[in-house]
């Protein structure tokens, strides 16, 4: 379905993307969605 949503962004992540996740993880732990929440565009 997130395919039919053109604010959805697809292929790799960027170098920036990365480190917020890492720097997300590190003190969410693994709490995804609300990792994800910090990245607009994804999912």
């Amino acid at each position: 379905i997130n395919y039919l949503r053109a604010d959805v962004k697809r292929g790799n992540i960027s170098k920036e993307e990365e480190d917020i996740i890492i720097k997300l993880h590190a003190t969410l732990g693994n709490r995804w969605s609300l990792i994800a929440s910090h990245l607009p565009g994804r999912t």
